[in-house]
This record gives structure tokens, sequence and C-alpha cells, in this order.
């Protein structure tokens, strides 16, 4: 089986966390998933209804509970993912005295809400 390769330099929409569900299904079809044999992959995010809010919460953690068990098309969205919201990678062997996200990763989950606060909330580096 051959590896997929994400698409390089395709720039991302600011606000990928408005996606629609179809939004974030093309764009996971854009990584190299539109192939019918790797179409499972998009429709995994369709049938959880991922959105760009809850597109900050897929990880390599989250990515078998959607039904997606291909360690190389884990490594690969995760790794697409962290690059699409510019968050870092979390390393399992931090130290207890560093802090648990970085801030945009912090910022990302408190943006995954809906409603009027998670609306007004802004990010600035």
């Amino acid at each position: 089986m051959s590896e997929i390769k994400p698409v390089v330099n395709t720039p991302a929409p600011r606000n990928c966390e408005f996606w629609t569900i179809e939004e974030v299904a093309s764009w996971i079809g854009s990584l190299g998933f539109h192939e019918y044999r790797d179409r499972y992959v998009q429709e995994c995010f369709i049938s959880n209804a991922v959105t760009g809010r809850k597109l900050i919460w897929i990880d390599a953690n989250t990515l078998p509970q959607m039904g997606i068990t291909n360690w190389n098309h884990i490594q690969l969205i995760a790794r697409e993912v962290r690059r699409l919201l510019e968050t870092e990678e979390l390393y399992w062997n931090r130290s207890i005295t560093q802090p648990h996200r970085c801030k945009k990763g912090l910022y990302l989950e408190q943006k995954s809400f809906t409603g009027r606060k998670a609306d007004k909330l802004t990010f600035m580096s």
C-alpha cells in the first residue's frame, strides 16, 4: 500500500473554524483522499458531522474513534490538521512544568464551542 502524501503549498482560508461539513470533507479530499478507494475517509468525516469547529478536536486519538484506522492516514490527517490550524504537535514526554497547550491551541479549544462568547473570541499572537 502506498503512502498518501499531502498536497504541498495549498493555501487554506484563515477562517477554517467556520467551515461546513462539506468544506471539511472537500479539504480532506484535497489531501489525497478523493479517489474511490480512499473516499471512506471523507465519508467518516461526513458521517461524524465534522465541521470547522469540530476539526479543532481532531488528532491521532480521535480518528480511530471515527473509523479511520489506517496508521498512514491517521498520521497524515493529524499532521495536516495541525498545519491548517497552525498549532504545534503535543509530545508525550513533555515536562509537567510546561503549559498543556500553546496559546493558539488554547484559543482554538475555546473557539470550538458555539455561542456568542465563542464567536467574539479573537486571537492575537
